[in-house]
């Protein structure tokens, strides 16, 4: 049966027909198998899956993941959009799995976490990702942020809370650990929408140090106001890690802050430090106070107080012995954190994958949050002079038309792209298969990050 349709430029008609040949527009989805096999991926899952199969055609705990992986690569959002690939024969094979899972195979697989499951397989898995950093003389820096993940719904956990952009709408709260300097998310909670940003933040923290390898050294936490408690900062002090954390202007401080003497230290920035005791704190911290005159620099952001028109001032609490302009900046680097987060949320759909369990949104959000990381990996491999997001990599690396065909015995994926981009696929895949260096599984070593990857635009 065939159809004839007329271009759009009125040009000569186009037959439109079918074909059963398996056909996927996910072809590039080979070079990140490439490098899951290279780091034993699928038996690193099946050893961490706590999951028996009884059935002989149940489909095995680690193939579902694995398809949960390949769906959100190719760009999933929701446990129902994984569906994209349920016909997709060559992304079948490429990733080994016996069968597709359909969408209640994978929010069954979800449901099974329990908190104790949940600790019981990710942390593992974590710990191995940041066994394989490198050492680096200077140390990491540690960020911690929270989320917030809007609901709609009744799901476990869905409360009201703190909800910049949609006030009074139930949301998850999410906790998130990132190693600044190699793009590595540590540790993740979910946490209910009417938590605060430092609740459990010491046992969140307490969870990480158990993560650590030892040649791994934090020299450097950074948070935002949001986790401005004596606890928290008693914890991280009880660690020896040193700490930069944003001040909230609070009525004493802002008091404080009106007696300082400022001085320049960049056009229309000044700086000026002071000890200062926070109300039902046990000891003086320091405080950093900066602030930018509006004059010179109108898009500054940050508090104007009442008594000091013309300005906008912002304050850290720290221990590094630094001056405190240099503490200032090397505080703004923790920016960088929040396009980690953003992500997470736009690029591998972490706000999505939502079940009324909250220990199974909690799973899908820790296996996303893996993922992040074997995506920072793989780029890492590629070593490529900049890196890019994951909705870019869709784009130039993973949607490629390939028909899986036969040579023999052998089955052969036919990618269908221009000569140039072929040649340097081909030459990425084989670097793959040929190099591993790195091929220890992930639950001994982990994952590496030092690279990125190249730029695919055909020419």
């Amino acid at each position: 049966m065939q159809a004839e349709r007329t271009p759009m430029d009125g040009q000569k008609a186009i037959g439109i027909t079918v074909t059963d040949k398996p056909v996927t527009a996910f072809g590039g989805l080979a070079l990140f198998v490439a490098f899951a096999q290279r780091l034993g991926l699928a038996q690193t899952l099946q050893a961490a899956l706590p999951f028996p199969v009884t059935s002989p055609n149940a489909t095995p705990p680690h193939q579902i993941l694995l398809a949960f992986f390949a769906g959100v690569l190719a760009g999933a959002r929701r446990f129902a959009q994984l569906a994209v690939l349920r016909a997709d024969e060559p992304v079948r094979q490429l990733f080994g799995l016996r069968r597709f899972p359909s969408t209640a195979t994978f929010t069954r697989f979800f449901r099974r976490f329990t908190a104790k499951t949940v600790t019981e397989t990710f942390a593992p898995l974590f710990a191995g990702c940041l066994a394989r950093l490198p050492h680096r003389p200077t140390g990491y820096t540690l960020d911690l942020d929270s989320s917030v993940f809007e609901r709609y719904g009744t799901q476990e956990g869905a409360l009201k809370g703190y909800n910049p952009t949609k006030r009074g709408r139930p949301s998850h709260h999410p906790l998130f650990a990132v190693v600044a300097e190699a793009r590595c998310i540590a540790h993740v909670w979910l946490r209910s929408g009417n938590t605060g940003s430092a609740r459990g933040a010491t046992a969140f923290l307490a969870e990480l140090q158990a993560l650590l390898p030892a040649h791994l050294e934090l020299s450097l936490g950074r948070a935002d106001s949001g986790f401005v408690e004596e606890a928290f900062l008693l914890a991280l002090e009880a660690a020896a890690l040193p700490y930069i954390v944003a001040a909230r202007f609070t009525n004493p401080l802002q008091a404080a802050v009106y007696r300082l003497t400022f001085r320049p230290f960049g056009p229309g920035l000044e700086v000026a430090e002071l000890p200062y005791q926070a109300l039902r704190w046990t000891a003086a911290r320091r405080f950093i106070v900066v602030r930018e005159e509006l004059t010179r620099r109108p898009a500054a952001r940050g508090r104007e107080l009442f008594h000091a028109p013309g300005y906008r001032f912002h304050a850290v609490v720290t221990t590094l012995p630094a001056p405190p302009e240099d503490v200032w900046r090397t505080y703004n680097g923790r920016a960088d954190t929040e396009n980690r987060l953003k992500e997470l949320k736009y690029s591998f759909g972490a706000d999505g994958f939502c079940s009324q369990r909250f220990w199974a949104t909690e799973a899908a959000l820790r296996a996303i949050c893996l993922l992040y990381n074997l995506v920072e990996a793989f780029q890492g491999a590629l070593a490529a002079p900049a890196r890019r997001t994951l909705s870019t990599l869709r784009v130039t690396v993973f949607a490629c038309g390939a028909i899986l065909g036969r040579v023999g015995r052998q089955a052969v994926l036919r990618l269908s792209r221009t000569p140039p981009w072929q040649r340097r696929f081909l030459a990425l895949l084989q670097r793959l298969v040929t190099e591993a260096p790195n091929a220890m599984p992930l639950s001994r070593k982990g994952l590496t990050h030092d690279g990125n990857c190249n730029d695919w635009v055909e020419t």
